[in-house]
């Protein structure tokens, strides 16, 4: 089941939905993170006009979202004159696994225009191989290829950064949802510093998009770096930056991982 055929499936009625997803979306007892986020933010995309972009999505993985069926609620919580906030709830059963936040705005004039920087990769994705996937490696990670520009040094004690070249393998074009997936799909750097495997699981997700071009070929080659800023107790806080297939700076995302062992 491809991304696109999920999204598509969802229809609201009074703020309702439900949706299906397949077990090759499956991360442990979980499906994959940047799923559950996107399903959230085309849900709410129901209730929010498009000339409103996503400026941040922040999501609280609240418990897991196992393959099956999923009740989506969403709500308006605010319109401005240029800002509206919406809420997600992703429930299995009778649990809540998910509270997703989206941000949406229309741009205004402004007298303060920063922009992010592209920064060069030491190799183009065309001259490289697809990466392959390693041993146990979840079950999401099949609607998406990889080649890694560094890392993904699992389990070998030493700590490395995670840089890679990733795109779709949905044959659908591009949206603001899968934006919001791909900039997931990348195994914590914690990882790295193991010895052996060991499990992790994100409390919570904070995405910021930067960019709102979305127009590119659906197999086109979009860039993650992201890396540890700190790590104790068994909390892993690591930030990052999705660059479009231009190389121009997309979003910026922030995560809170919990990590066992």
């Amino acid at each position: 089941m491809h991304l696109s055929d999920i999204l598509n499936a969802i229809v609201l009625d009074e703020g309702r939905a439900t949706v299906e997803v397949s077990e090759d979306w499956g991360q442990g007892r979980a499906s994959f993170g940047g799923l559950v986020a996107a399903v959230g933010n085309r849900a709410m995309r129901h209730l929010v006009p498009q000339d409103r972009c996503l400026r941040s999505l922040q999501t609280t993985f609240i418990g897991p979202a196992p393959p099956g069926t999923w009740r989506i609620g969403v709500q308006v919580v605010r319109v401005g004159r240029a800002v509206t906030v919406a809420r997600c709830d992703i429930g299995v059963g009778e649990e809540i696994a998910a509270a997703i936040i989206g941000v949406y705005g229309a741009p205004r004039p402004s007298a303060v225009n920063v922009a992010l920087h592209a920064v060069p990769a030491p190799q183009r994705a065309e001259d490289m191989e697809d990466s392959p996937l390693p041993l146990g490696a979840p079950k999401f990670l099949q609607h998406f290829a990889m080649r890694w520009l560094e890392g993904p040094a699992m389990f070998s004690g030493v700590h490395t950064p995670g840089k890679a070249y990733v795109r779709h393998r949905d044959p659908a074009p591009p949206t603001e949802s899968h934006a919001v997936a791909i900039a997931d799909c990348l195994p914590t750097p914690a990882m790295s510093m193991y010895r052996a495997p060991a499990p992790a699981s994100s409390l919570v997700w904070s995405l910021e998009l930067v960019s709102h071009d979305f127009d590119f070929a659906p197999d086109a080659w979009w860039r993650i770096e992201h890396d540890i800023e700190a790590a104790r107790d068994g909390y892993v806080s690591q930030t990052g930056t999705l660059y479009d297939p231009t190389g121009r700076p997309a979003a910026l995302t922030r995560q809170l991982v919990a990590i066992f062992g």
